[in-house]
């Protein structure tokens, strides 16, 4: 049994493992990188070119917002599209600026209750959100190995990443339909706590928009593909639309895996070894990273405008 000790020093610990790991990982790649040349090339961007990649992120968050909207009224009480955003907002500074998705979970949570959702709505669209976002991304993620192997004719460096990310999405979907097909069977094995994640899991999977949500989805992923492309050309990288959706799913996924702050790090790693397979060498590939980054940063300090006037500090505060 966790002692109130040891919980504590899990809260304190991770988030400092993860910045510990976020920072070795940037300045191992800095250590790798020609700084003249790539600030050489941050120079060649144009405004229109960092507006368009801007206003494509802050699509992609309408849009997840829109999503979020969609899933709370399958649970319970549909939220408003402008309450959806602003917590969405609120939820991406929270991110950008914490070591922990937590504390921007909880914004939302926390938010949603003043949009008249009970606190059990609230927590299980967050939960069915954060589930979907991250299978959508896999399933992104997987058809960009796909073609890069398919089509380009190459395996992505790290290996096995291609069959074990195909082994998750098959193991997701095949739980999902006996889920559907046996479900009397989770509601014994799962713990009583988890009841209402299986309510709501079963009501998503059988409504009438479940296709229409994950579809959805996929164009949410896909918009960071085109914001990261525009850069791409921007910057004037040899890199074509298909070898783009062949190459970044799969950075975007390593970028996920919690053992750093924002992604940082692993996504610059992860952009070094994808686009070396298309002869686009390490100074040019940490550079685009390192501004879709800083990108995504503008985009979630945004939210900070809406955190001012938030009426739940304490909360947040106390997570």
């Amino acid at each position: 049994m966790t002692t109130p000790s040891s919980r504590a020093l899990l809260r304190i610990g991770i988030p400092v493992l993860k910045v510990v790991v976020a920072l070795g990982l940037v300045i191992w790649i800095a250590l790798k990188v020609d700084f003249t040349e790539g600030w050489a090339a941050v120079r060649t961007l144009s405004a229109t070119t960092i507006c368009v990649s801007v206003i494509l992120l802050l699509f992609q968050a309408l849009l997840s917002a829109w999503r979020w909207c969609l899933l709370s009224e399958m649970i319970g009480q549909r939220l408003k599209i402008s309450g959806a955003m602003k917590l969405f907002m609120q939820s991406l500074f929270y991110n950008q600026a914490l070591p922990s998705p937590i504390p921007g979970d909880a914004a939302r949570i926390f938010g949603a209750l003043r949009y008249g959702l009970t606190i059990k709505e609230a927590t299980l669209g967050v939960v069915m959100d954060r589930i979907l976002t991250l299978f959508g991304l896999a399933v992104v993620a997987l058809i960009g190995l796909i073609i890069m192997r398919a089509f380009y004719g190459h395996d992505f460096p790290i290996p096995y990443l291609t069959e074990l990310t195909a082994l998750g999405v098959a193991g997701t979907i095949a739980s999902a339909l006996v889920f559907s097909w046996r479900r009397h069977l989770f509601v014994r094995l799962l713990p009583e706590k988890l009841h209402a994640l299986n309510e709501a899991l079963g009501a998503f999977l059988a409504h009438r928009r479940m296709l229409g949500i994950f579809l959805l989805t996929l164009v949410i992923h896909g918009l960071g593909v085109v914001s990261l492309e525009i850069l791409v050309l921007g910057l004037g990288l040899p890199l074509d639309w298909g070898q783009a959706a062949a190459a970044f799913p799969p950075v975007l996924l390593i970028a996920m895996v919690p053992i750093s702050v924002g992604g940082w790090g692993l996504r610059e790693g992860g952009m070094i070894i994808s686009l070396a397979v298309f002869g686009i060498g390490t100074t040019e590939a940490a550079t685009l990273s390192v501004v879709f980054g800083l990108l995504q940063l503008v985009v979630g300090l945004a939210g900070g405008v809406f955190v001012l006037s938030r009426p739940h500090s304490g909360k947040i505060k106390a997570l």
